[in-house]
């Protein structure tokens, strides 16, 4: 059985940027969030509790005077986060985020992130690339306001907000466009109708279609390209030097780096392979699990610490398992058990055969869980099938019986068992091994059945 990575939440660059080694742990702590158009998503000046991670939805920073009007600053898509006052040391942001196009977002904890900063040097890079992306797009922002028209700022704006979803069509109003772009909603409905008698968009009651992006590319100003350049260049920097780092550090420590090279690429596959690794400890309890093992147990894996594996177990195993168990760790020889896990609120029971071995010390205890679900129902269902057959063949009125290539009778249905001997004598039969016919066959005439049909063929 194969077990689905969610893997959803790494169409945000940032963390797809980060190896998988890290981002199996940080998977644990990412919820996935629908965000609505117009949702606040912090205003300014709170504390934050989350770190949103765009996927699918676009969001803006959005800055307000004291008479009420807004003004759009920047943008943030599936390149960036909401949430980088953070990385710069501050619990609170200075403008009020918002989100413009609906959609999917992953959010994590704010003091998950912190601690993550910390512990992660390429995801400590990637939110660094991302704030001086962010600078460089406000920066832009002020000359574009100043020299550029409304139809090239709002070609920007849909051009953007296209590639942070992924899709061609927009679910956004005029008005929210207008609130961003700070211009009057008039002036936007103008806009787009240019651009949809170019027919380079459609429009519609909270809905706009792109139709042709090269078109609009034409008619946008400089600073969607610029802006996209600088994006593109500062995460290609950061790939690069983040290549040249490992270089360096398996340069410099050659035993150790061959060591450490061997690890990392070793822990991808223990971290996402199909079967279950569970480490135990002498008491039994589970001390460390892959993914698949996570899965399985429907534990995270961060709330794993010391939960006894016989926890997991319906109580008919238990002491299948305890024995296994005690048995490993006595270094015997035994090859594997079958236990059934216990169903959970988001899978059915599974039955597992378990694998394992003691490690070096002899403090743990290493299982290898293979789902052993779908085979058990498979195996049930042919014998179910088999039983069904031979209960037929048994009650049929008339006399059936399969020999071999040899001409040696193999099976027989009970009309042809209970007569047998009329068909010994027939000279059509000339081999007739009863010994080798299936028991079930001979219940009916006795024990003593089959040694007398060989003794008189």
């Amino acid at each position: 059985m194969s077990y689905p990575i969610t893997d959803s939440a790494r169409q945000n660059r940032i963390l797809a940027g980060i190896p998988l080694s890290h981002y199996a742990r940080l998977s644990e702590q990412l919820k996935p969030v629908h965000l609505a158009a117009g949702q606040v998503i912090c205003e300014s000046g709170e504390s934050l509790e989350f770190v949103y991670f765009p996927t699918t939805c676009t969001a803006s920073l959005v800055s307000h005077t004291a008479d009420g009007d807004s003004s759009e600053l920047a943008m943030t898509g599936r390149d960036g986060m909401v949430g980088v006052s953070l990385v710069l040391g501050s619990g609170s942001m200075n403008h009020r985020a918002v989100v413009q196009c609906a959609g999917q977002a992953y959010r994590m904890p704010v003091d998950v992130f912190q601690a993550e900063l910390s512990r992660c040097r390429e995801l400590q890079q990637l939110a660094l690339c991302y704030v001086q992306s962010l600078i460089m797009q406000m920066s832009q922002s002020i000359v574009c306001v100043t020299h550029h028209s409304v139809i090239e700022r709002l070609s920007y704006w849909l051009l953007f907000n296209q590639d942070a979803v992924g899709s061609d069509q927009l679910n956004v109003t005029h008005e929210t466009i207008a609130n961003m772009l700070g211009v009057r909603r008039e002036s936007i409905t103008q806009a787009l109708g240019k651009l949809q008698t170019a027919g380079l968009v459609s429009s519609g009651r909270g809905k706009i279609h792109i139709r042709d992006r090269d078109g609009l590319s034409d008619t946008v100003c400089e600073c969607f390209s610029l802006i996209c350049a600088e994006t593109r260049r500062l995460y290609e920097r950061q790939a690069r030097s983040q290549e040249v780092a490992e270089e360096l550090q398996l340069q410099g420590h050659e035993s150790d780096g061959q060591d450490h090279a061997l690890l990392h690429k070793y822990q991808d596959a223990y971290d996402f392979a199909p079967v279950g690794f569970v480490s135990l400890d002498r008491q039994g309890r589970v001390v460390q699990t892959n993914l698949a093992g996570a899965i399985m147990l429907d534990i995270q894996r961060s709330q794993r610490t010391l939960s006894p594996l016989m926890d997991f177990v319906v109580p008919s195993d238990r002491a299948t398992l305890m024995d296994f168990h005690q048995e490993v760790l006595s270094g015997k020889c035994r090859r594997y058990c079958e236990v059934t896990l216990c169903a959970t609120a988001h899978r059915a029971e599974v039955v597992v055969r378990v694998d394992a071995t003691l490690d070096e010390l002899g403090d743990e205890c290493r299982l290898v869980m293979i789902d052993m679900t779908e085979e058990k129902k498979i195996t049930a269902q042919e014998l179910a099938i088999e039983r069904q057959q031979q209960e037929l063949l048994a009650t049929q009125p008339f006399m059936l019986w399969f020999k071999d290539p040899q001409g040696r009778l193999i099976s027989a249905n009970a009309t042809l068992v209970q007569d047998w001997r009329h068909f010994a004598q027939d000279a059509a039969l000339e081999k007739i091994d009863f010994q080798s016919m299936p028991t079930p066959f001979f219940h009916p005439a006795g024990p003593g059945f089959a040694a007398e049909a060989s003794k008189s063929t």
